[in-house]
């Protein structure tokens, strides 16, 4: 029986594909059942060779496709490919779930230790989602972030990086004086997210025990892209926040701060160690920037009214999804991430 470090230190040296569309899979064993190989993007994708297998559950649907894929020699390759979302500690994630599958006898009946599998690959799939959410969450924030950093002034820099909370907890993921910034990013085309309380549309004002009285929800849309002068990953956003707070900032404070985003959901980004770590190397583009009011009366969505009424309702339990569109009225939403900043900044 192969084990998880054997099976580890293959996955570990699989190399990235340089050819778009082709593969190079690595067999973990000799019957060429399971294979893994990896994408120009730095994603792990396990290869299932035989018959169609049947996920039980919608997490494994989604992240399972079955086709015949071509050979340079050879016949096509009947299988099942296993795409893992390339977050978090995803060779780790593969080798486990190879392992698994090794264990439960895929070699000799695939589809038999496929079920008894799909349970942990499951769990595993949804915990690098999470991870993802949380890159994602992280680029949105830093890309605001510098972009305040650059429409200040020297002297403001400092305090414009102390202004983020979004590392940790918080209620908001920026405060600027009295105005509260609510970052919500997405890899969708429209600005589609989820609110998790009301809290995160609402400004909190004097009676919530704070001076905010303007919220912004800055909605940021990002897409894979190819480096270029406009693309940029999160080391790339992390040096030029650090080189712009320059020797009268605390760094080394920063740094921690974003190690600690995400660290809940298994994510987490050191910047002096994993800058040139897959998947941080991926370059995005932004495909829209909007800062949203979200006093707007036009903005229709659910407010703390429409529920504190219902006294068997739990007000922080309530999460929804919106869905905002890309014109409120000719001054909402503030489109552009330099403007956005500018609004945050007054």
């Amino acid at each position: 029986m192969t084990s998880y470090e054997d099976i580890l230190s293959i996955v570990s040296s699989v190399p990235r594909t340089t050819e778009g569309d082709a593969r190079d899979i690595t067999w973990l064993t000799h019957g060429e059942v399971i294979g893994v190989a990896r994408d120009q993007a730095g994603r792990l994708e396990i290869f299932l060779s035989g018959d169609q297998l049947r996920p039980r559950t919608t997490t494994v649907r989604a992240a399972l496709e079955r086709q015949e894929w071509y050979r340079a020699d050879g016949p096509p390759l009947a299988a099942s490919r296993l795409l893992l979302p390339a977050f978090g500690h995803f060779d780790q994630v593969c080798a486990f779930v190879s392992t698994e599958l090794l264990r439960n006898g895929a070699d000799d009946d695939l589809e038999r230790a496929f079920i008894e599998t799909e349970p942990i690959i499951e769990l595993a799939i949804k915990r690098l989602l999470l991870s993802e959410s949380a890159m994602l969450g992280l680029i949105g924030e830093l890309l605001v972030l510098d972009a305040m950093c650059r429409e200040v002034e020297d002297n403001l820099v400092n305090q414009v990086v102390d202004s983020w909370d979004g590392w940790r907890r918080s209620a908001r993921d920026f405060v600027w004086g009295d105005t509260g910034v609510e970052v919500k990013t997405t890899s969708r085309t429209t600005s589609t997210h989820e609110i998790e309380g009301v809290h995160q549309i609402e400004p909190a004002g004097p009676e919530g025990g704070g001076a905010e009285q303007r919220l912004l929800l800055v909605s940021v849309g990002l897409q894979q892209s190819e480096p270029s002068t406009s693309s940029f990953s999160i080391p790339m956003l992390v040096q030029r926040i650090v080189d712009r707070m320059g020797e009268a900032g605390d760094v080394a404070q920063f740094l921690a701060n974003v190690a600690t985003y995400g660290s809940e959901s298994g994510f987490g980004y050191d910047h002096t160690m994993m800058a040139g770590d897959a998947p941080f190397t991926t370059t995005f583009s932004a495909a829209f920037v909007r800062g949203y009011d979200m006093s707007d009366p036009q903005i229709e969505v659910l407010r703390r009214d429409d529920v504190v009424d219902h006294h068997h309702v739990e007000l922080p339990s309530v999460t929804f999804r919106i869905n905002l569109p890309a014109t409120i009225s000719a001054l909402n939403p503030v489109p552009g991430t330099n403007r956005v900043a500018r609004e945050i900044l007054g």
